[in-house]
């Protein structure tokens, strides 16, 4: 007696609590019937338990036929469903559900709810629902005008709200995704295949699997993907889309709710650069190559100038006239050096001038240097030089050196000539020294120290001259950068 008096206790203790709930409560059986409302349920749809019991919950709340737009009955019957077929509960966005009027006049009224559906298990098979809804149209309304301004927020910052449940296949769209899509303009549930359907094709597989990959994730994860819409009118808009995955109750299933922005114009203006950046790589290609002909064209045209002097200073007297060929040529070949290295290189405006100073001494210590019993040391800085540097300065080395031969190192044993570079501040220091007898007092300035004086003054450069002890020493710094 005393377990069937507590068991009576018990079952009149969840009848009080049942009653007593704070929010509205409908148990239906598997196919949809209405066993059993609480009062609150009864208060909120304004009904009476005669009313309700014993029928099926969709003849009980039908649509508003008055209401185009309404789909209460398919978005309930498809979350109910799913709780049904899956045995977990699952949790509807916020619902437009309008409510029959039972009383005279009788009509609709509307009315937004936040639906829960929950399965009862038993032996693993679902003998019932719960129906739980909370009645969420007073604070739904009073959003009304903070929605409107909302949406004229998002229209200026093309910025859309909507709610993908992957359970019904359904998505909750704002007004502004609707605008966004280029559908009707209105809130409301639609089936997903829907919108699905207006993602481009080319992104329909990475769309689909940013959401499937996240489906047992835990709650809060992000979600974010760009992608592109093709709208029934035949445009094509590009969406920056973040959201978030949520559960309104522990074990419910999941669904996302996601915010997108229309980035439309900002891919527009990076398709416009990427093809503006392909076309100047192409032209710059196009240069490089002209360039590189350009460079093999002067080379050629410099060897033939060089071998002419040469051939015209071997048929000369020994004397003045042949030295000044004999000079000329080597300048020729000086530059024509620069322009050798220039086509060889993959770089058509640039020397690595090191490597060119290298080539440079051997030249010249297989040439008058050695000739004159002189030795050549070379330490060059690793730079890349401009054309329009390395050429006066490949000049001015040759100047330097001849000079050297001709005059300083004139008759000495062991002569050497020291080429070095390097950087300092910004600026390319170049020293060229000898250990000859140096510079003569009152020497008068040749040809050699006026073409010096005019490229170094080309070049910006500053120059300084100083006896080596023994020898003479010409260091030039020539700046990089424009100041």
């Amino acid at each position: 007696m005393a377990e069937l008096s507590e068991n009576l206790d018990a079952e009149a203790l969840r009848n009080a609590v049942f009653e007593a709930a704070p929010h509205g409560y409908l148990i239906l059986d598997p196919d949809f019937t209405i066993i059993d409302v609480n009062q609150q349920y009864l208060d909120l749809t304004r009904t009476r338990w005669e009313d309700l019991v014993g029928v099926a919950i969709f003849e009980a709340f039908p649509d508003n036929p008055d209401d185009p737009n309404a789909d209460g009955v398919r978005n309930l019957r498809a979350s109910l469903e799913t709780a049904r077929t899956t045995g977990r509960t699952h949790a509807m966005a916020v619902q437009k559900y309008d409510i029959p009027l039972r009383e005279p006049g009788g009509g609709f009224e509307e009315r937004y709810w936040k639906p829960l559906n929950t399965p009862i298990l038993r032996d693993g098979k679902v003998v019932a629902l719960i129906h739980h809804v909370r009645d969420v149209t007073e604070e739904t309304l009073f959003r009304r005008d903070q929605a409107i301004r909302l949406r004229s927020a998002q229209r200026l910052n093309d910025l859309a709200f909507w709610e993908y449940d992957p359970s019904t296949e359904t998505i909750y769209v704002s007004r502004a995704f609707a605008i966004m899509l280029g559908l009707p303009e209105r809130e409301g549930t639609l089936p997903a295949p829907v919108i699905f359907a207006l993602v481009h094709a080319q992104d329909r597989d990475e769309f689909h699997a940013a959401f499937e990959q996240e489906m047992n994730a835990p709650e809060h994860t992000s979600v974010a993907l760009t992608h592109r819409l093709v709208r029934e009118d035949g445009a094509t808009r590009w969406l920056s889309s973040h959201g978030e995955l949520v559960r309104d109750h522990r074990d419910a299933l999941p669904r996302f709710v996601v915010v997108s922005l229309d980035i439309t114009a900002s891919k527009e203006r990076e398709e416009k650069l990427a093809q503006t950046l392909e076309e100047r790589d192409r032209l710059l290609a196009q240069k490089e190559t002209l360039l590189g002909e350009v460079n093999h064209r002067i080379k050629n045209s410099l060897q033939l100038v060089a071998s002419i002097l040469n051939t015209a200073a071997r048929r000369a007297s020994k004397g003045e006239v042949r030295e000044r060929l004999e000079e000329a040529a080597a300048r020729v070949r000086a530059v024509t050096s620069v322009h050798e290295m220039l086509y060889r290189s993959n770089e058509v405006t640039s020397v690595a001038f090191g490597d060119y100073l290298r080539e440079l001494c051997g030249n010249l210590a297989s040439g008058d240097a050695g000739t004159a019993g002189v030795a050549v040391q070379c330490d060059p800085a690793e730079v890349k030089l401009p054309a329009d540097k390395a050429i006066p300065l490949a000049l001015i080395v040759n100047e330097l050196a001849t000079n050297a031969i001709k005059h300083g190192l004139s008759g000495v044993p062991n002569g050497i000539i020291k080429v070095a570079t390097r950087l300092d501040a910004g600026d390319l220091v170049l020293e060229v020294a000898d250990n000859g007898t140096g510079k003569a007092e009152g020497a008068e300035q040749g040809l050699g120290t006026r073409i010096i004086d005019g490229l170094v003054a080309q070049l910006g450069a500053a120059m300084h001259t100083s006896p080596a002890k023994p020898g003479y020493r010409v260091v030039i710094r020539v700046p990089l950068q424009t100041r």
